[in-house]
């Protein structure tokens, strides 16, 4: 029997911590993109969200020698992850909107509760990570929970 992959929704900071990355070995944003290439994770992606990770990382990349690798992680992403159209739109939910600071943000949470992800996976600290509980490392939307864990955390807590 195969065994169930970890379902996730990565956040475009993992991405851009990546084509920042100096050293990849060491790097945990670059054993995440390792464990969606090998099956271990499987990640769900909506327009909005490749719109975001595309426009991020050509200006993170623009003018420098990481031009080419920022469209070869755009291309793995679209290429491992499994395209969705969220229904639920949290961005239409002035509570939730007010509790993260950052509109934009709302896809993330739109693709995780649509397809009951286990993990949403962010350095983004400022809106995202602080939705979570800090004891549980959980945030709690509508009957469902997503764990919320920074790219670090993730490798220690999940892929070992």
């Amino acid at each position: 029997m195969a065994k169930a992959r970890i379902k996730v929704v990565l956040d475009t900071s993992i991405l851009v911590s990546a084509l920042k990355s100096k050293n990849p070995r060491r790097s945990p944003s670059w054993r995440i993109l390792k464990a969606l290439v090998f099956g271990e994770i499987e990640n769900y992606i909506s327009r909005e969200i490749y719109e975001e990770m595309s426009y991020t990382l050509m200006k993170v990349a623009e003018g420098t020698k990481r031009e080419v690798l920022a469209l070869h992680l755009l291309n793995l992403v679209k290429k491992k992850s499994i395209m969705v159209r969220p229904r639920r739109k949290f961005s239409n939910d002035p509570e939730f909107l007010r509790k993260l600071k950052d509109p934009s943000d709302a896809k993330f949470f739109d693709v995780a509760y649509a397809k009951k992800v286990d993990y949403i996976i962010s350095e983004n600290t400022r809106h995202i990570v602080q939705m979570r509980d800090e004891t549980t490392k959980t945030y709690r939307f509508d009957g469902r929970k997503v764990k919320i864990l920074r790219a670090r955390e993730f490798v220690r807590e999940v892929l070992k």
